[in-house]
């Protein structure tokens, strides 16, 4: 089966204002407002597959505010509307889920060993969850990070044999920690790899700063 390719763009946020990321060091630029007067998303989304908008506070035990901007900003286009950030029990997803969005994203809490990736797709069906992996390439060989790219997780190829969390993922969002905000384009190595192992679909993110970068991801 051929996989369809799509254009996803991902917003991050934390306290009120949205960040860029350059090697998973964020940069504040602007709140809810700026978002809006930059951004017109009535537009935006005739242009993008899929929008992902990721809550990156280090400590996101209340999540109301990001719900409030899920909200907001969910009435606003008219494409897939993926979320994610803290996400460590049922509340939480089904706080996201009535807030607007379409899919929930899960990074450090598929190594909990809890069953919430379990649970999320029992109750909503695994094409409402998305695995986000950071990925460091060190020695030729692709690393998890959790924590905002802080804790050591082990080898991709180690992960992959998992099918505990396969069995209960519809998609996977790959980010390279090496080319994050580096405007450098995509790691296509890590694309094809994947593309080598696994059959889900996934995203791969990190690294594009030109329209060039884009054309070659999908050629």
């Amino acid at each position: 089966m051929k996989l369809k390719k799509r254009i996803i763009f991902t917003l991050l946020f934390s306290k009120g204002y949205f960040y860029l990321s350059r090697n998973f060091r964020l940069q504040k630029i602007g709140n809810l407002e700026w978002l809006k007067c930059n951004y017109n998303f009535n537009n935006v989304s005739f242009f993008i597959d899929e929008l992902i908008i990721l809550n990156v506070d280090r400590d996101p035990s209340d999540i109301s505010e990001f719900c409030m901007v899920i909200k907001d900003i969910s009435k606003e286009i008219f494409v897939p509307l993926s979320v994610g950030g803290g996400i460590n029990n049922m509340q939480k997803v089904r706080n996201l889920f009535d807030s607007g969005a379409d899919k929930v994203v899960l990074n450090t809490n598929l190594f909990s060993g809890n069953n919430l990736p379990k649970e999320i797709c029992s109750f909503y069906g695994k094409q409402c969850l998305v695995a986000s992996l950071d990925l460091k390439k060190e020695n030729d060989i692709y690393i998890i990070y959790s924590k905002s790219g802080s804790q050591y997780q082990g080898e991709l190829d180690l992960f992959l044999e998992r099918n505990d969390i396969r069995d209960n993922v519809g998609e996977f969002y790959l980010n390279s920690i090496n080319n994050d905000g580096t405007g450098n384009g995509l790691d296509m190595e890590l694309a094809e790899y994947f593309y080598s192992k696994i059959r889900t679909p996934f995203i791969i993110a990190g690294g594009i700063g030109k329209s060039e970068h884009i054309l070659n991801s999908l050629s």
